[in-house]
């Protein structure tokens, strides 16, 4: 394994491995009982290596098994490639039923995409879901561009990433990391003021650790 992808490696596979994030578990565990997932679209927004791809895969997971789950970044998703998406879309997925797509950088959605996407949503498969990942400046970027992006917003379940108190956990994590990887073993404390630095960053972190980096 090559060191750099610690970050996949100990990527939570469960909700209850989700650090920082309750209300958001929470809101996801209340929608399940209600049956509320599948038909709907997640919007999810929060700072970098805070967690929005794990969030996005453990939603999809509700209701798809990985092999009916598409994962592709905004700035590939053209109206043609949606046309085809959504034709697979009305095809009840293998294993659990389900089908996801799961957009990354949403804030590289094209205009005339968006436009698409609006009509997408409003008459989306009972057993599929879509989810939107993006950092909190990218959303306020793409609502400052593009005129008719507010309304896609409205269209979705909006998820937003805590921060607060968020670091210590991250920092106990990666030192825990380090320590089964034998890679260090430095006091807590030290990997917070790492986490500090960059802005609670848990991929930054465990990527630093994994290339051998020494943390002062």
């Amino acid at each position: 394994m090559q060191q750099a992808k610690l970050f996949e490696k100990y990527r939570p596979t469960s909700w209850g491995e989700v650090l920082g994030q309750d209300k958001i578990v929470k809101r996801v565990n209340v929608m399940r009982d209600r049956g509320a997932i599948a038909g709907n679209a997640f919007w999810i927004s929060g700072k970098s290596g805070t967690g929005k791809t794990t969030i996005a895969r453990l939603i999809a997971g509700e209701i798809a098994d990985d092999f009916c789950t598409e994962e592709i970044d905004a700035d590939s998703l053209t109206p043609n490639s949606l046309r085809e998406i959504e034709k697979g879309m009305h095809y009840i997925g293998m294993g659990r039923g389900g089908r996801a797509l799961i957009v990354n950088e949403a804030h590289g959605l094209r205009k005339n995409v968006i436009r698409q996407l609006l009509v997408t949503l409003e008459s989306l498969p009972a057993h599929c879901v879509v989810i939107f990942t993006t950092t909190k400046a990218g959303q306020d970027a793409l609502f400052e561009d593009y005129d008719d992006a507010g309304p896609l917003l409205s269209r979705c379940v909006q998820l937003n990433l805590n921060t607060q108190g968020l670091a210590p956990l991250l920092a106990e994590r990666g030192r825990d990391i380090a320590q089964m990887e034998g890679l260090d073993g430095k006091a807590v404390s030290v990997y917070l003021r790492y986490l500090n630095q960059k802005h609670g960053n848990m991929r930054d972190l465990l990527q630093f650790i994994g290339s051998g980096g020494m943390l002062d």
